[in-house]
């Protein structure tokens, strides 16, 4: 008779079938738990892929905090940066700390694909980073002068007045220009020698492009007439600008500017686009009052459309039940596919807001600074409700660097 808790009793783990293993490990949704997978022997890492491709579906966003946690904000510049990050995980519905020392010296701008874009101050530097892989794509500084995607004789053939040479470095001054981008797309995976990086620069209302290992940004476009100009996207090779009640689209493919479409749908108090799979979205947001209870009641109404061509117009989403909103700092927005995990409430959008202090004892405890928090509404009434509040302070800096979503990738 064996004794209880004796050896026997206890499975070993590390020597089940590796075929069994693999298939384990196939079945995993969540990408943190598929790092504790990996982490649990050397015959279950051997086992699994370390960058799965194909079985870990899009994964539920995490909101990226900006700032070192660890930082004494007391005196500004920062001098010492010691990389550290706090995200807020929704699928686990928890704080992670990860070490990036690769963040320390540079601002976080904007993230693509489980991609964040950091840049140097004064644009000497910049450079993609995987947060979760570490994986690092350098790209040109933009202290280089520029190169023009269309050449002189192009422009002329077009009608387009002759464009002088043009140097963005002055967009990302000390303090001035920081944060002077606020989207990256790239057209495919990064390790493709085709694959198009394009960041947008509403600063100067610009659109800039370059392949891995080229030596200078190409300049698409740039427009002094812009004071309207919300956001911009990238769709099958084309460019999306959008404007309030209006929206441009230029090729560079076929070396055209296909024209500004008026769209009366876009006179909204602000607007983002959402580049998915099957197209160009755009959201609209608007303030609205409502009686409620015999009071005035202030609440966010939104809308999404597809952008469709040919003719141009853009079609309502009635039905928002396979699509969910993620809305962040400076109209930072992305989508995710809403059956790709069960407990994501469809329909629906989670807005990054912060919130200050309500009262003087609060303020006296927590400081001046505002709180991250996270909120929740159906887009059908736009009613939100706080789902997270006071996940962590906003550092006292100005300019406000951006709270990001962030989709944790693999690729």
């Amino acid at each position: 008779m064996e004794l209880e808790g004796s050896p026997s009793e206890f499975r070993d783990w590390a020597h089940l079938p590796l075929a069994a293993v693999k298939l384990v490990s196939e079945k995993i949704k969540s990408i943190t738990d598929y790092v504790r997978f990996r982490a649990v022997c050397s015959p279950w890492r051997s086992a699994s892929l370390p960058k799965p491709r194909h079985h870990l579906p899009a994964q539920l966003p995490w909101l990226m905090i900006p700032g070192s946690p660890n930082q004494d904000w007391s005196n500004y510049p920062v001098k010492k940066d010691d990389g550290v990050r706090l995200f807020y995980d929704l699928w686990e519905s928890k704080m992670r700390k990860l070490h990036l020392p690769e963040l320390s010296g540079m601002k976080c701008c904007a993230s693509h694909r489980g991609w964040l874009l950091l840049v140097a101050t004064g644009g000497t530097e910049a450079f993609l980073l995987n947060p979760i892989t570490r994986d690092r794509v350098q790209l040109p500084p933009f202290t280089t002068p520029l190169k023009h995607l269309w050449v002189r004789d192009d422009l002329a053939d077009l009608g387009i007045a002759d464009v002088p040479d043009y140097d963005a470095s002055h967009c990302f001054q000390p303090l001035v220009g920081d944060f002077a981008i606020t989207r990256v797309t790239f057209s495919g995976e990064l390790t493709d020698p085709n694959c198009l990086i394009s960041v947008f620069l509403p600063r100067c209302w610009g659109i800039f492009r370059c392949r891995v290992g080229d030596p200078c940004w190409s300049l698409v476009t740039i427009r002094h007439d812009s004071s309207d100009f919300a956001d911009m996207a990238c769709y099958n090779g084309r460019y999306y600008m959008l404007y309030k009640g209006a929206m441009a689209i230029i090729d560079p493919n076929k070396l055209e500017e296909r024209g500004v479409c008026i769209l009366e749908e876009l006179r909204e108090d602000s607007m983002f686009l959402v580049q998915q799979e099957s197209g160009i979205y755009v959201v609209t947001v608007n303030n609205i009052e409502e009686e409620e209870g015999g009071r005035k009641k202030r609440k966010q109404k939104f809308e999404l459309y597809q952008f469709q061509e040919q003719p141009w117009k853009l079609n309502k989403i009635t039905d928002e039940s396979n699509t969910t909103i993620f809305f962040g700092s400076k109209y930072h927005g992305l989508g995710v596919r809403s059956d790709d995990w069960d407990s994501l409430d469809a329909g629906s959008i989670y807005m990054e807001h912060k919130l200050s202090p309500p009262s003087v004892e609060e303020a006296h405890v927590l400081g001046s600074g505002s709180l991250y928090s996270i909120f929740f509404a159906k887009l059908v009434d736009g009613k939100f409700e706080p789902l997270v509040l006071d996940i962590a302070k906003e550092p006292p800096v100005w300019p406000h660097p951006p709270a990001l979503w962030f989709q944790p990738s693999f690729l």
